[in-house]
């Protein structure tokens, strides 16, 4: 059997385990020794068609995720088009308007920033951080693809990740960054509390009447939120999450008929919309592992925590991950030689420095699910009527926006928690 030896090997591909990885490269740069990297794959990700315009998954990236995209080098890769910008975001109940009393906007231009974030297409911006880990001038990172894995055995000094072929991968340290189905987290037999929603989040894109003025845009309706999320091309990204018989219906709707429904559903704030892709649904469910680490392993993004996508913070909790544990791991490994990256006791601070924050930001999601989607009129009243008071609270509001954003220096390695 052949075993290849490995300091951090990161088991998935995807947007959060990439950017471990090139955060993990740039902090030890400064390292004599460098760190041995690997990222096991099953395929490395296509170019798309550069003239196909955004597919159909997308992210809202807020500030603190751009930087620690651009720390990653993936940044500035993504084509014209490809990262669309929005400056405003507007939030109503279901029986008021996007402007009425039981609203709630937010504007860049209120805390002076440029912008609330990015909406972004996955497939250019997973490709743009696998070729800048490609890209061995930052350091040597093992991108290891063709295989899935299919055994793993613990032991005192090493993570042994057994191969279909017969080969293995031994890594000090493992890292899950496989997703809501985590096969790390499987293996591990990790306790999770997980709830299932019985919803579908209906996505495409669709042309509107009118502009959609760089603004996101969100109705939250009995059942469920519905969001226009605006394109660089002008047309808008929608997230439709309803309960799974209304889902199922919709989705086979013919496209004008799909068009007419959600021009319904999101109180014609763009006039009439028009169908151009096809459209997916997407279950919905919320997901916490109760232990984010152990003796030589570790877990980011949604292999650790899932979240229903109503205020698209997924993806940005993820990034949050991989840059406070590149962060804790850099602290810890230039502080000495032979310093182990699967120490338990270190791992545990990265756990601590994260999971409120995740538990925090899941309560919050939850709350305005519960309260939204309820059967009490005096509730949602009373939710409408609290969004009305937010709004008119420029306070509450700058507080809310920078919370979002996320902290401004986590890319640079110099956050706070350390």
């Amino acid at each position: 059997m052949t075993a290849h030896d490995y300091d951090v090997l990161i088991i998935g591909g995807g947007v959060t385990g990439l950017a471990c990885a090139g955060l993990l490269r740039n902090f030890l740069r400064p390292r004599r020794e460098p760190l041995r990297i690997g990222v096991l794959e099953a395929r490395a990700p296509r170019r798309p068609a550069a003239d196909a315009g955004p597919g159909l998954r997308v992210f809202a990236i807020a500030p603190a995720g751009r930087a620690i995209l651009e720390a990653c080098g993936a940044w500035d890769t993504l084509p014209p088009g490809m990262a669309a910008p929005y400056e405003r975001m507007r939030v109503w109940q279901a029986d008021s308007t996007p402007f009425g009393p039981g609203s709630i906007g937010f504007d860049a231009a209120d805390s002076g920033a440029p912008g609330l974030g990015h909406i972004v297409d996955h497939d250019w911006l997973r490709l743009g951080l696998w070729n800048a880990l490609a890209d061995q001038g930052g350091g040597p990172v093992d991108l290891l693809t063709g295989a899935s894995p299919a055994g793993l055995d613990a032991g005192p000094e090493a993570m042994t990740v057994r191969l279909p072929d017969g080969t293995s991968v031994r890594a000090r340290l493992l890292v899950g960054a496989d997703g809501a189905d985590s096969w790390v987290r499987s293996q591990l037999q990790l306790p999770t509390t997980a709830r299932d929603y019985g919803q579908l989040a209906v996505v495409g894109h669709v042309g509107s009447e009118r502009p959609h003025q760089r603004t996101a845009w969100q109705r939250f309706t009995p059942g469920g939120p519905v969001a226009l999320l605006p394109l660089a091309d002008g047309r808008s990204s929608i997230v439709w999450s309803c309960f799974e018989p209304e889902a199922r219906e919709i989705s086979a709707l013919a496209d004008d008929e799909f068009g007419a429904r959600l021009t319904a559903a999101t109180g014609s704030v763009l006039g009439d919309l028009r169908v151009t892709t096809p459209r997916l649904a997407v279950p919905l469910a919320a997901r916490h592992t109760h232990r984010y680490t152990g003796a030589r392993f570790a877990l980011v993004g949604d292999a650790a925590h899932q979240i229903h996508p109503l205020a698209g913070q997924g993806i940005n909790l993820g990034l949050l991950d991989a840059a406070a544990l590149a962060e804790t791991l850099a602290a810890h490994l230039l502080g000495a030689r032979l310093a182990d990256p699967g120490d338990a006791l270190v791992l545990r601070r990265y756990e601590r420095w994260r999971k409120g924050a995740n538990l925090l930001t899941m309560a919050a999601m939850e709350g305005l699910h519960r309260v939204f989607t309820s059967d009490s009129t005096t509730l949602t009243r009373l939710a409408a009527a609290g969004l009305g008071a937010v709004d008119r609270l420029p306070v509450v509001k700058r507080l809310l926006m920078a919370q979002a954003a996320g902290p401004a220096d986590v890319a640079r390695g110099r956050h706070a928690g350390l």
